[in-house]
């Protein structure tokens, strides 16, 4: 990289221009290594996203791509990267949902006549699955890790850390062939019956807010940040975001009990 950097001040490239260029490039490092990827071989997709957290406009998206074409030419590399930021939503912060929240949504499956809707909505509140990723799963996507329940469907990865969830999973495996669905239910009643409850129970939380709820479970045990981002499908930057989040409550309450004892 430096030698690339002084290629730049031979060519008469302004400090503002090699300052921006090496802030970019340690970003890009970065990423190669946290994705266990190199120069050669690299997901362009996840690169978009992952930079597209960092630099929100398209001008300083359009900058950084730059920057990573001009460094991937200088090794001889022939790559042409897009320069339009790929389309994000607006930033969501975090929103814990309340424990009486969740049982008050778990009571209410309990009248649904379906088993296996019942399930899928578990899923969906318990491990932060989509009803089109919950479409996805056979009976051979449950197995196990050094032990510990998981799904696994191609991109889809999940422990299975919920008990009433695990127990159910367990008895599909039993009662079904394995390269069957698992689940005999179609993704768009899972998606209408998951609206009608929420509507029902005047709760207003969403798919996404139950995708950040798992990470914070996942986070709260103590794995790594580079493990959840693997087992949640959620990016990297937004683990990151509401593992700061947690940290940052945690000491607050530290603090603040600290502070009343003494008081």
């Amino acid at each position: 990289m430096e030698d690339f950097l002084k290629a730049l001040i031979e060519d008469g490239y302004k400090r503002n221009t090699i300052d921006t260029y090496r802030r970019v490039l340690r970003y890009f490092h970065a990423f190669l290594s946290f994705y266990n990827y190199d120069l050669l071989n690299f997901d362009e997709e996840k690169l978009y996203g992952y930079f597209s957290a960092r630099y929100k406009t398209e001008k300083s998206f359009r900058t950084a791509m730059s920057a990573i074409q001009h460094y991937l030419r200088f090794k001889g590399i022939k790559r042409r990267l897009k320069f339009v930021p790929p389309e994000t939503s607006q930033f969501q912060e975090f929103k814990p949902i309340k424990e009486e929240e969740i049982s008050k949504f778990k009571e209410a499956l309990k009248r649904l006549k379906s088993s296996e809707l019942q399930t899928a909505l578990l899923m969906i509140l318990t491990l932060g699955l989509s009803p089109s990723e919950i479409g996805k799963l056979k009976v051979n996507s449950y197995g196990s890790f050094m032990g510990i329940p998981v799904l696994e469907e191609k991109k889809i990865k999940r422990f299975v850390i919920d008990e009433e969830v695990n127990g159910r999973l367990k008895k599909i495996r039993e009662e079904k062939l394995p390269i069957a669905p698992l689940l005999n239910v179609r993704p768009s009643t899972v998606k209408v019956t998951f609206h009608r409850v929420l509507k029902q129970l005047k709760l207003d939380f969403k798919v996404s807010d139950l995708k950040d709820r798992y990470v914070a479970e996942l986070l709260k045990l103590g794995l790594p940040i580079d493990i959840v981002v693997e087992y949640s499908g959620r990016s990297l930057e937004r683990v990151s975001y509401i593992n700061r989040v947690l940290t940052l409550r945690s000491k607050a309450e530290v603090i603040e009990k600290t502070l009343k004892e003494k008081g």
